[in-house]
């Protein structure tokens, strides 16, 4: 338990953080983003190992099915974050088609595999611990 409300602190204070870095001084987070974007590989590092840490909070607390609800909420929220950008990233679409699954396995496969995971468990009916 003591691990969640950890994770749900930091959660809470890196979102407060980057949304007052927005307001007072977008210049300043536009430039620390370029910083770490610049740096492909060691933040594909850095992610993967965020989501097996907090992953592993996630999948050993809570029923697979509200993770799923969960997902769908933030996906959602995601989208409507990015709806207002849409006409600045008229090529995002096809970049993301010719990317293809060379780049984004890792991610793809932890995409199908939760959703495989929940229609698995919803259809055969099958509780969790």
């Amino acid at each position: 338990m003591l691990g969640k409300k950890i994770i749900a602190v930091i959660f809470g204070a890196v979102i407060l953080i980057k949304l007052a870095f927005l307001l007072i001084s977008p210049s300043l987070w536009l430039g620390a983003t370029q910083v770490f974007l610049g740096h492909y590989a060691a933040m594909m590092g850095i992610y993967l190992v965020l989501l097996v840490i907090t992953g592993y909070f996630v999948f050993t607390s809570l029923d697979l099915i509200d993770v799923a609800v969960v997902m769908l909420f933030t996906s959602i929220l995601l989208g409507l974050s990015l709806i207002p950008y849409l006409a600045s990233m008229p090529n995002l679409p096809e970049a993301i088609v010719s990317v293809g699954f060379g780049k984004v396995w890792p991610a793809w496969i932890l995409w199908a595999a939760i959703a495989v995971a929940v229609l698995y468990r919803i259809f055969t009916g099958k509780k969790e611990k």
